[in-house]
């Protein structure tokens, strides 16, 4: 059935939907000026989403531009909600309009609310209640290269013979290998933003070697009901791409104190790397030397680099 759509209800449906594209691409601009936006996506891929508040403001003037169009034409819709002509008249009442209005309402309200709570709600950091129920990362098992196949890494500069050996290994595997023998030659390896889980792969992948190595960690704590007694985890949450994947990654610390620590506390350990059984497997340790109490990192995750190796 064709109906007579009214001038102001086209002109209205437009507005309402230029103001819903603003406010998401406000919303955006205002999560990247406040540095909040990186508790939602990667790095990587803000500039992407910035590029797109931009486009949302573009399709919003078009809205607009249709409002005020439909204001001086005359519009034919039928049931099916599509546009057939340029008329205007004030017929289109009654159970079918209601039905219209209920429909376009849930559709308007699917929008809105993720809008509104974006908007109300605040922007926190995941911390250890997430490893309840995703658990706690601890890094791959370590290497068993046997003998066979095994490729020397190779690094600029001069490095010894010796180091090279230490870390020969599987062709698949050289890239942490590379990463290794760098972190082997530090005096006290820092676990720091970048290249966190990398350092957590690397230093697990070849544990044996960094037996005794001096380490430094600071994120927050986390138990598992595997520890034993004087055990706990120090853990920072992984985002690959946005919030929807972030993940715990961990090292166990050993400590007389541990129980001292509530669990989401943000300390700072420094100790000597040893190697525990969790899971039946065997990972890296720290055996802690020194604690501190730490203030939660001003970047609330951290993120892997696919492309770390290059960049040695």
């Amino acid at each position: 059935m064709i109906r007579w759509k009214p001038a102001h209800t086209e002109a209205f449906d437009h507005s309402f939907k230029g103001l819903i594209l603003i406010g998401f691409a406000a919303l955006i601009l205002y999560l990247w000026q406040t540095g909040d936006i990186l508790l939602y996506i990667a790095p990587g891929l803000v500039p992407y989403v910035v590029a797109a508040s931009v486009v949302l403001l573009i399709l919003a003037g078009s809205q607009f531009r249709i409002a005020v169009r439909s204001l001086r034409e005359r519009v034919i819709v039928c049931d099916c909600g599509h546009d057939h002509g340029h008329e205007h008249d004030a017929v289109g009442q009654g159970q079918g309009r209601s039905r219209r209005m209920l429909m376009k309402s849930g559709i308007y309200g699917l929008f809105l609310l993720p809008l509104l709570l974006g908007a109300t709600l605040p922007s926190t950091a995941f911390a250890g209640s997430l490893a309840v129920n995703k658990g706690m990362n601890m890094g791959a098992a370590p290497v068993d290269d046997g003998k066979a196949d095994l490729e020397l890494v190779e690094l600029e500069g001069n490095v010894d013979n010796g180091l090279k050996e230490l870390f020969r290994t599987q062709p698949y595997n050289l890239d942490y290998a590379k990463l290794g023998m760098l972190l082997y030659q530090q005096d006290m390896i820092e676990m720091k933003d970048q290249w966190f889980i990398e350092k957590l792969e690397a230093i697990n992948r070849f544990v044996d070697n960094f037996q005794g190595k001096t380490i430094r960690i600071t994120g927050f704590v986390y138990r598992d009901k595997q520890l034993s007694g004087g055990q706990l985890i120090v853990g920072r949450m992984a985002m690959t791409h946005c919030i929807a994947d972030i993940a715990p990654y961990g090292m166990i610390v050993e400590m007389p104190e541990a129980d001292d620590y509530a669990n989401d506390t943000w300390i700072t350990v420094t100790g000597t790397i040893g190697k525990t059984q969790l899971g039946g497997r065997d990972i890296m340790k720290i055996v802690a030397t020194d604690i501190e109490s730490a203030e939660p990192s001003a970047v609330p995750y951290v993120y892997p680099d696919i492309n770390f190796a290059s960049k040695i």
